[in-house]
C-alpha cells in the first residue's frame, strides 16, 4: 500500500515537472521582473542616419534593451514609465512585465497598457524601413541591418521601422506575424504595417496583428 501511494505521489510529482516545463512564456505576465543589460535609444539622428545610442535622456525614437541573457527587448510606457523601469548602479538593471517569445520580447511598464489589449485597439498603418537589430553580444549592442530578403534564418532578433519623417517605433506582435514579416522576400522599403501604436516619444511601439 505505501509503495502504490509512493509511486502516485512520484507521478504526480513528474507530472507537474512536465507541466511546468510546457508552461509558454505567456504564463509568467503580469508578473514584475528585472533583467541586467543595457538600455539603447534607436532614433534617427540630425543628419538622417538611425543609430543607436546609449545616452537615453533624450530619445527621439524608441527604446529597446540587451540583457546579460543575450535576448532583445522592446520597452513599452511613456518616458517617465520607462525612466522608472531603469536603474543604474554597478549593474544596470531594468523591471517590468516580460511577455513575448524568441522573436520578439517586450518589457513593459507596470502600469503600461497589455500587450494584448494593444492590440485589440484601434489600428494606423505606418509605413517605412523595416531594420533588423542583431544581438551583439561581445559589447550588449545592436548591428543595424536592412535585410534585402527574408531574415528568419539569422538567429532571433529585435525589429523596428523607420518612418520617412524620421519616427523610429519598435515591432511587436505574436510569432506569427513577426514570422510573416521575417519571412518577406522584397525590398525592406516603403512597406506599409498596420497595427497599433502605444507609448511616447522615446518608447514607442507598433503592436503589429
Amino acid at each position: 500500500m505505501v509503495r502504490s501511494v509512493l509511486g502516485i505521489i512520484s507521478l504526480s510529482l513528474i507530472l507537474a515537472f512536465v507541466i511546468a516545463l510546457a508552461k509558454p512564456v505567456f504564463a509568467q505576465e503580469g508578473e514584475m521582473q528585472s533583467i541586467e543589460g543595457t538600455v539603447f535609444c534607436v532614433e534617427v539622428d540630425e543628419t538622417g542616419n538611425m543609430v543607436t545610442k546609449k545616452d537615453v535622456t533624450m530619445c527621439k525614437g524608441t527604446l529597446m534593451a540587451i540583457g546579460a541573457d543575450g535576448k532583445s527587448y522592446a520597452i513599452s510606457g511613456t518616458a517617465e514609465q520607462a525612466k522608472q523601469m531603469m536603474k543604474t548602479g554597478k549593474k544596470q538593471t531594468v523591471s517590468g512585465i516580460i511577455s513575448g517569445h524568441e522573436r520578439g520580447w517586450i518589457l513593459a511598464a507596470a502600469s503600461a497598457e497589455h500587450p494584448q489589449a494593444a492590440a485589440s485597439g484601434d489600428e494606423v498603418k505606418v509605413t517605412g524601413t523595416i531594420v533588423c537589430l542583431l544581438p551583439n553580444y561581445q559589447d550588449l549592442g545592436f548591428k543595424q541591418v536592412v535585410a534585402t530578403g527574408p531574415c528568419n534564418e539569422i538567429e532571433p532578433h529585435a525589429h523596428v521601422v523607420r518612418t520617412k519623417d524620421g519616427q523610429v517605433y519598435a515591432l511587436y506582435g505574436s510569432e506569427e506575424s513577426i514570422k510573416k514579416i521575417e519571412s518577406m522576400s522584397d525590398k525592406r522599403d516603403e512597406v506599409e504595417l498596420q497595427g497599433k501604436v502605444q507609448g511616447e516619444q522615446g518608447a514607442w511601439v507598433l503592436f503589429v496583428n
